[in-house]
């Protein structure tokens, strides 16, 4: 028997105006515990601000959700002073504001979410 998603994950990607290349969006309190979990910068950064968070068992089990969203399940381990901690350490991070591809700096103000299907186009 297989446990799959029904629907699909949406990635979280934006378009280079250049050169058209989809490129993930800047880790943000928007991404979900998979996408910070996966990045070594915003696990060290969750692990020094959420360490009971990150220690705890459970935490496998939500991983497709937002620490905002974990924070009324948690019991105490993640309150919203460590979120906004954690939100103040990722707009540090700069390693994804630019076209992987070209080097072209990405408009973050215009974020489109490509799912399975592709981009989403205008």
């Amino acid at each position: 028997m297989c446990f799959r998603p029904a629907t699909a994950i949406k990635k979280r990607e934006i378009a280079c105006p250049k050169c058209g290349k989809m490129n993930p969006l800047p880790l943000s309190m928007d991404s979900n515990l998979s996408e910070l979990m996966g990045n070594e910068h915003s696990k060290a950064i969750l692990e020094k601000h959420c360490q009971a968070m990150t220690a705890d068992p459970r935490l496998k089990m939500a991983m497709g959700m937002t620490l905002k969203q974990i924070m009324p399940l948690s019991q105490g381990k993640l309150t919203q002073a460590m979120i906004d901690l954690v939100a103040a350490d990722l707009t540090q991070l700069t390693d994804t504001k630019s076209c992987a591809s070209c080097g072209e700096t990405l408009p973050l103000s215009l974020q489109r979410s490509a799912g399975p299907a592709g981009p989403v186009k205008k």
